[in-house]
Parts: structure tokens; C-alpha cells; sequence
């Protein structure tokens, strides 16, 4: 089998991983510097100044942003897999806080001391915050060496600001992009770090492999409890997002788009698209309707009830929202079908699953290997899955962001499996909801399914784009896993090439592009309204098939 697109052929990023893993192996805690080596040797794309004097911001940006912000008050991170376990391991967290990351859903303990808990719910977690770490550790470090010749003062003048961005040996540009990160804590944030050196220490409570199952199956129990008839029902299961799906079906925004205008005109920096939105018509329109709302929303209880009105609201017409618990921290939505019919005023829905017994289950994508234990869990309790749907980003090696990218062969960096499969999305399926003009529609792409969005390099890159990889995800890979168990009477079996093809399951996998590593467009700088219509336009086309899906098992 030709393994250039896993890691053998790369032995930096091969030796960072293996290393990682064994250091975690020990029972007690281990200083993260000495993985710094084997990081700084494999060269990671998204920290391209790594090893110069110049702090990374891009770096910086794109980890502080996965991390909570406790991180800086920290001198060692524990990773659990279960409360529980963490108890019986002697670990204390009565007094710990729940905390957040602004860009990735992790569940996080602050003791408000020096140790912050990280809860993974697969190794993927542990091959995301063990580079996220490390990277911070290095910026920090450059940032306490540079501020040691100067005095900061107690606010930035201009004058300040441009000797703090020499001091930094960076821009000005890259200044702002610090201040706009870390907000009004800046100033304490670049005290912290000039009053000592980051030094992080780490120690691993994984318990087993059946761990993983059970907190799975607590998940799941969790979802039984708000809907106890889910398990005698057929599903279609999807993997999006907490908000593209629901705008589409259930009317809230278009109902209070006058509401939504209205908070969009008062805010400076929203009050450009509210204007856009007049002159936009179709798809467009609605599209940037659905991003205000989520803009809103996020306001939360400064600008009114909206949040708590739209479940009352969702509720009415059969849509269950279903917060996380415990580990996974994976929310979940589950729609009656025929309920929704009943309630829709999109008379397209209406006919098409009146007759409906089916429910659609839409969980936040998760990441990495936690998607095969959620689907695996899924398929021991439902009666059946009548297709399996996964709409995610995706990193390009060509496209641009906001284009789409519908795979039809996944090599899986977990497994080392190669899949062939027949998706049931197609360009064409995608033509109708995006205006090809601005965005690119590829079918028929080559994908490969990494282990953490900071374990690639140019290398690995290159190699990946010459052997016709196009498409970088984190999920395809263990989806098909589960899949293959759910077609076939044994465990997925690793190192094999596999066909996946059910007569009685129907299987679709669609990526929008977030960045292309290769180029400037890279994860430290928010994806925004650049994805929006490529999201949505994936989101219609899913709900096209599960409604002609559904329409044509009863007709």
C-alpha cells in the first residue's frame, strides 16, 4: 500500500506524534518542554515563525482562541476522561469552575488556581491541545525574553504601542490583531507574561478504551431521557452544526427578521450587512439573515430573550434541542418529522413528510475519533439508520475558502484504511443554493482524514498534493469506521482498501473550504460570512435528500 499520505514518509511529525503518546503513557506529571523539540522539529504549517525572533501572532491567535482563557493563570493541564475517574484517581474538583474556549467545543475545569482540566473524549483531543500547548508555551516564552528590556506602560499611546510592536518584532497590523484577541485583558495578559516564563506540565488520567464507550453511552442516555421514543423510530442521522439545519426548517428567522434588522442597524459592525441584506434577494438574502440572527443571539441577555423564545418556538414545530453532559461535549438536535409537517408553513415540507414516522438526528460535528464512538453508540440503539450525513469544514490544498469539496475516496490517518464509496452528494446537487460565480463546486476529490489541525507540514502538504489529495477533514475517516461495522458483521480492520456501499443506508459527505494551508488563507483568522453560503448551500442540499428520501419511502 502506498503510505504517502499517512506519516511514515514524514518522521518529524511521525516522531512528534509517537513521542506524545508515550510521554503521556506516565502516571504522573511531565514537563510539556520536552516535547518541544520534537515540535519545533517537524515544523508545523500553521506556526510558519516558529523559530524566529518575531512573535508567531497567526500562531498565537489561531491556539488562544482553542484554549480557555485561564490558560495564562495555569502551570499544568490534566487530562480525563470522566469526572469520575479523575476522582478515583485523586483528583479534586469541587471547587473547580466550568470554563471555555472561543473556538472549539472542549469541556474545561479551572481549579482557580494553577490547574486546568481538559476532558477528551478520543485521542483527537489529545492531538489537538498537546501542539496547542506547545505553541502557546513558545509565544509566551518570546514574549517574556522581548519584554524584559522595557517597562510596560499602564495604557498604549501611539507612541507606546509602536515601541511594544518593535519590542515584539512585529507590526503594528499585528498589534491590533493581539489587542482585538485578548480584548480589555491585554494589558494583564502582557504583564503576566513579562512577570515570568511559561512552563506547563501535563499528565494524562486515560483510563481505557471502554472509558470512551461509556461516556458515550452516558451521551446517548442523555439524548434517550428528553427523547425516549427516538430508539423505535428510523433516523437519518446528520453531522453539522447547532444552527444551519434548524434555520432552514423551522421559519424562526424569517418570522423576526425585523427584530433581527433592527439590533443588525444599531451595531457598528453589523450595520454594513444590514444594508447588504436589502439589496440581496433568494438563497443570499436568507443566508445573511441567518448570520445576523446568530449575531443576536450571541448577544445574549443584553439585547433581549431571543435564544430562550426561538426553543419555545422550535419546540412547537417538533425540533428538540439537547444541551451536552459530562465529557462529550457534543450538543444535539432532534426533529419529528411528521410533527414538523404539520407545523411547517414551507408547504415543500409538508407534503413531502406528512406520512413521516422518521426522526432526523443533528449533532454538532465532533472532533475527530469521537465521531466513530458517537455513530457506533447511535447504531447499538437506534432501530434503524436510514442515512448517515456529514456536512463539515475542511482545509483545501487548491480551493478557496467558502468553496465546496464532496470527496469519494477518504485515506484515514487513524486507521491507515482507504475508503472508496459512493456519496450520494453530487455537484449538482450543490449548483442550485451557491452562486457559482463566486464559489467553486469539486466533486470527485481525493480526502484524507488527519489526526489535529497542527500536525501537517509543507512537506506532508506537498507530498498530499501530488499523490491528488485535495481535501483535508478530521471526521470522514471514523464515520466510515462506524460505517463499515454497520454494514458488515465485524470490527473495521485497519491497513485495507474498503468499499462502503448499502442498498439500505444512504451515505453523503460534503466539506466547505475554511482555509488552504499552502496559501495565506489559514485558521487564525475567522472564517465569518466567507463560509456562510457555502454552509448553507451544503445544509439545503442534505435536507433536499432526506425530503425526497423520506417523500419517496411512502409514496
Amino acid at each position: 500500500m502506498d503510505e504517502a499520505f499517512f506519516m511514515e514518509n514524514n518522521p518529524g511529525i511521525n516522531r512528534f506524534v509517537q513521542l506524545t503518546y508515550m510521554t503521556l503513557c506516565s502516571s504522573g506529571l511531565v514537563p510539556l518542554q520536552r516535547l518541544e523539540s520534537a515540535y519545533r522539529g517537524f515544523q508545523c504549517i500553521i506556526h510558519p515563525y516558529l523559530s524566529e525572533d518575531r512573535m508567531d501572532v497567526g500562531a498565537l491567535n489561531y491556539v488562544c482562541s482553542r484554549l480557555p482563557e485561564c490558560v495564562f493563570q495555569i502551570d499544568r493541564v490534566l487530562f480525563g476522561q470522566s469526572e469520575t475517574f479523575l476522582q478515583e484517581s485523586g483528583v479534586a474538583l469541587k471547587s473547580c469552575i466550568e470554563v471555555y474556549a472561543k473556538a472549539r467545543r472542549r469541556r474545561y475545569l479551572y481549579d482557580t488556581k494553577q490547574t486546568l482540566i481538559a476532558f477528551i473524549a478520543s485521542k483527537s483531543d489529545l492531538d489537538d491541545v498537546i501542539p496547542s500547548l506547545l505553541a502557546l508555551q513558545i509565544e509566551w516564552n518570546k514574549c517574556h525574553r522581548h519584554l524584559q528590556s522595557i517597562t510596560l506602560p499602564a495604557c498604549l499611546d501611539q507612541h507606546e504601542r509602536k515601541t511594544l510592536a518593535d519590542v515584539l518584532h512585529i507590526d503594528l497590523p499585528d498589534l491590533e490583531k493581539l489587542e482585538k484577541l485578548f480584548g480589555d485583558r491585554f494589558p494583564i495578559i502582557l504583564k503576566t507574561m513579562q512577570s515570568r516564563a511559561c512552563n506547563l506540565h501535563v499528565q494524562n488520567y486515560e483510563a481505557s478504551y471502554c472509558r470512551y464507550r461509556k461516556e458515550t453511552e452516558t451521551w446517548w442516555q442523555h439524548i434517550k431521557t428528553f427523547c425516549p421514543d427516538i430508539e423505535t423510530r428510523p433516523v437519518y442521522f446528520i453531522s453539522s452544526n447547532t444552527h444551519s439545519l434548524i434555520n432552514l426548517i423551522s421559519g424562526f428567522a424569517e418570522d423576526h427578521d425585523r427584530e433581527i434588522l433592527q439590533y443588525a442597524h444599531t451595531q457598528p459592525d453589523l450595520a454594513d450587512y444590514a444594508l447588504r441584506y436589502e439589496t440581496l434577494s433568494g438563497e443570499r438574502k436568507q443566508n445573511l439573515l441567518y448570520f445576523l440572527l446568530m449575531k443576536y443571539e450571541q448577544a445574549g441577555n443584553k439585547v433581549s430573550d431571543v435564544s430562550q423564545r426561538r426553543v419555545t418556538w422550535e419546540q412547537q414545530m417538533g425540533i428538540s434541542r439537547i444541551s451536552s453532559s459530562k465529557t462529550l461535549d457534543v450538543p444535539t438536535q432532534v426533529i419529528d418529522l411528521c410533527q414538523l409537517a404539520k407545523r411547517s408553513r414551507n408547504p415543500h415540507i409538508n407534503q413531502m413528510l406528512a406520512d413521516s414516522s422518521a426522526m432526523v438526528l443533528n449533532i454538532d460535528y465532533p472532533l475527530g475519533r469521537t465521531a466513530y464512538f458517537i455513530l457506533n453508540k447511535i447504531a447499538e440503539h437506534v432501530t434503524k439508520i436510514l442515512g448517515v450525513y456529514v456536512i463539515g469544514k475542511a482545509a483545501s490544498l487548491f480551493a478557496d475558502r467558502g468553496d465546496v469539496l464532496i470527496p469519494s475516496y477518504i485515506a484515514d490517518q487513524h486507521t491507515h484504511n482507504q475508503y472508496y464509496f459512493e456519496n450520494a452528494i453530487q455537484a449538482s446537487d450543490i449548483v442550485p443554493f451557491l452562486e457559482t460565480s463566486v464559489h467553486g463546486i469539486y466533486d470527485n476529490q481525493r480526502a484524507v482524514t488527519v489526526l489535529g489541525t497542527m500536525l501537517q507540514n509543507k512537506q506532508m502538504l506537498n507530498d498530499l498534493l501530488l499523490n491528488g489529495f485535495t481535501d483535508l477533514e478530521m471526521e470522514a475517516g471514523p464515520y466510515l469506521a462506524a460505517i463499515y461495522e454497520l454494514t458488515r458483521p465485524k470490527r473495521y480492520p485497519e491497513r485495507e482498501t474498503i468499499t462502503i456501499s448499502s442498498k439500505e443506508m444512504t451515505v453523503g459527505i460534503v466539506h466547505y473550504v475554511s482555509d488552504n494551508p499552502l496559501s495565506e488563507q489559514r485558521l487564525d483568522t475567522n472564517l465569518e460570512l466567507n463560509g456562510v453560503d457555502a454552509t448553507y448551500a451544503c445544509t439545503r442540499a442534505v435536507l433536499e435528500k432526506v425530503l425526497v428520501e423520506e417523500s419517496g419511502s411512502h409514496a
